[in-house]
């Protein structure tokens, strides 16, 4: 995520090929945001909607869905494993925000997203229909509430099955972003993504190229690719260049340490806060507490 937020947030950058060369500046709110509720699932190991627990939105933070989708990727990523839960706090905590149902669908769909990503159910081919038809089965007030996000995704199914150059589709999102400014940035990462979900610098490189809320959809992009291909498919010199030019030196370190909390805290690990800053706890069956120790 992050390593695409920082390439779209400096689209002209002759260094545009490598993410961490671009992440000199501040950091997003919406990323201050996700961290903040990344920590907190950690800590806890569930989520409890609190509002006033909540990390303060800017007067500045528009709100849109890509963004709100962003400021709540820890949540989706913690219950990617039971869709009804995934969507009851996604709700829930958008609802906590002051946004209305509409933009709630949306942040769900890319929920959804990402759910089927990590467990390996997601078919770049067919995925466009296969989210339509989740939206409309498991949210079926989507059709009366959230028209334009299912006119952005039918835009984005038409596109994939006519199998459209990029030019074609900036002339369709420009207009879809001109009628339906809330959803289109989630419809675009998807596009973005299911073109190219195994090469994550060509779907990052098309995202910058739309040229439509780059930082977001960059970093809604780097999402679906990270929880496609996991770290493993993002070259290493994008790692070194984010180490090394973040906007502040601790950025990585805490992301890295954040993700393994995270992961102990679903897996059931008994003390998660004794885990070291590059280590990442042997996971077996959820919520099943195993002994602190392992011997060899």
């Amino acid at each position: 995520m992050a390593m695409g937020e920082s390439l779209g947030l400096s689209p002209n950058s002759p260094d545009r090929g490598n993410p961490g060369r671009a992440a000199a500046g501040a950091q997003p709110q919406w990323t201050a945001a996700a961290i903040s509720q990344g920590e907190r699932l950690a800590q806890t190991g569930e989520w409890v909607i609190q509002p006033e627990l909540l990390p303060e939105l800017p007067k500045t933070f528009v709100g849109t869905a890509g963004e709100l989708a962003i400021a709540t990727l820890p949540i989706a990523l913690f219950y990617y494993d039971n869709l009804t839960q995934q969507r009851h706090y996604l709700a829930a905590t958008v609802a906590a925000w002051g946004a209305d149902a509409s933009i709630s669908d949306a942040v769900i769909v890319f929920g959804y997203a990402i759910a089927q990503a990590i467990k390996e159910q997601l078919v770049p081919s067919h995925f466009s229909a296969q989210i339509l038809t989740y939206l409309h089965v498991s949210l079926p007030d989507s059709a009366s509430r959230s028209a334009d996000l299912i006119c952005s995704l039918e835009t984005l199914k038409r596109l994939i099955a006519d199998g459209s150059e990029l030019q074609g589709a900036i002339a369709a999102f420009e207009l879809d972003a001109e009628t339906k400014p809330i959803s289109i940035e989630i419809a675009i990462a998807l596009y973005c993504f299911l073109q190219t979900p195994d090469t994550i610098s060509l779907a990052l490189s098309r995202a910058v190229r739309l040229g439509i809320q780059p930082d977001i959809v960059g970093a809604l992009v780097g999402a679906l690719a990270g929880a496609y291909i996991s770290t493993v498919g993002i070259p290493a010199e994008w790692h070194c260049g984010l180490r090394s030019q973040s906007a502040t030196p601790e950025f990585p370190q805490r992301v890295q340490r954040l993700s393994a909390h995270l992961v102990a805290a679903w897996s059931g690990v008994y003390h998660p806060s004794v885990l070291q800053e590059k280590e990442l706890p042997i996971v077996t069956v959820p919520w099943v507490v195993r002994s602190q120790r392992i011997v060899s």
